[in-house]
Order: structure tokens, then sequence, then C-alpha cells
């Protein structure tokens, strides 16, 4: 039987996703999408018309990716522990990151030197994840203002590094930061 059409988009997004993170987006061509998806290169034309839009799916998979982790995390009852998780998100995958750098960072690059459309469609995705990390430090009684800078600096130090990580080809950066972004959180709102 074949498979529903939602389907095979679905694998070409997760495919497309992959290749750019992975070998960089400008050079995952619609054949190697195709093939990585294992449809027809033909086929992929039907889902998307111009690489552009295989760019904004890859950002919609992103943000639906990172919207259902935050979702995950928002079932710990302490934001300190939602922010952990956010790190540890970092940790689990430091191997990985090592080797290709963050998912998230390297594909948002990527899509933004590909056109200014994609670039806003990636800061989307973290506009919504500092957006989501600042709401966890005003839950812990930090004033809006003070919640953002804390966001941007979690989000600043682990996004350094993984490039770090990456650069090196070393898990240390993620592993010491990660520790250190820890005990910096495990710390807040004590004296907010």
């Amino acid at each position: 039987m074949p498979r529903p059409a939602t389907d095979k988009r679905e694998r070409l997004t997760a495919a497309a996703l992959d290749l750019a993170y992975r070998d960089g987006f400008d050079r995952a061509s619609i054949t190697d999408i195709a093939s990585a998806a294992g449809v027809a290169p033909g086929s992929v034309y039907y889902y998307f018309k111009t690489k552009q839009d295989v760019g904004l799916a890859i950002a919609g998979e992103l943000g639906e990716r990172y919207g259902a982790a935050m979702a995950g995390w928002e079932t710990l009852e302490d934001p300190r522990d939602r922010l952990v998780a956010f790190i540890d998100s970092y940790r689990t995958q430091s191997t990985m990151v090592m080797e290709h750098g963050c998912p998230l960072g390297s594909v948002c690059t990527e899509l933004s030197k590909h056109s200014p459309e994609l670039g806003a469609a990636g800061a989307e995705v973290f506009e919504t994840l500092v957006g989501w990390i600042a709401s966890q430090f005003e839950l812990l009684g930090y004033s809006a203002a003070a919640s953002h800078a804390r966001a941007i600096h979690l989000v600043s130090v682990m996004q350094g590094a993984a490039a770090l990580s990456n650069a090196l080809q070393s898990t240390e950066p993620l592993t010491l930061e990660g520790d250190h972004l820890e005990r910096w959180v495990r710390n807040s709102g004590t004296s907010a």
C-alpha cells in the first residue's frame, strides 16, 4: 500500500534537515534529498517548487522539534529543572554537536546564507526559544528585561560552547559550560 502524501513530505523535510545540518543547506541537492528520503527526485517538486520552499520547510520542522522539546520540558514542575533540561539537550548530544555543531545554530546559519527570508525563518525559531527561556526566568522572579538578558546569555553560551566543541573536535566545552550553567540556573531566583 502506498504511503500517504504527508508521510512523503515529512520524510523529504526530515531528510533535507539532516542534510542541511550535516553537509550544509546549499550543498544539499534535490537529488540528495530525494535519495535520503527514499523517493524519486522528480517527486520532490510536487512538494517543494523551489529550494527556498525546502528551506522554509526545514525552518518549520526545526520550530516543531523545538516546540515539542519545550512542551516536554514544561512537564517539569520547577522552572530551574526546565532550564537544566534545555542545557541537557546539548550535553546529551555532545558527540553529534562536536562532529557537526548545534543542529539549531548550524542549520539557521546555513539558511541565513541562502536568503533573508530563510534567515528570518530560522531566527524565528531562536526567538521562540529565547522567549520560552525568558519566561522560565520570569517564573523565578526576575523582571522581563532581566529574564530576557538571562535567556540571551544562556542560549549564547550554549551556542558558543557548541561552536567551540565543533571547532576543537572535543566535547569538553559543552561539558564544562553545561555544568557551569547548570550551577548558575540552580542558584537563580534565590535572590532575584
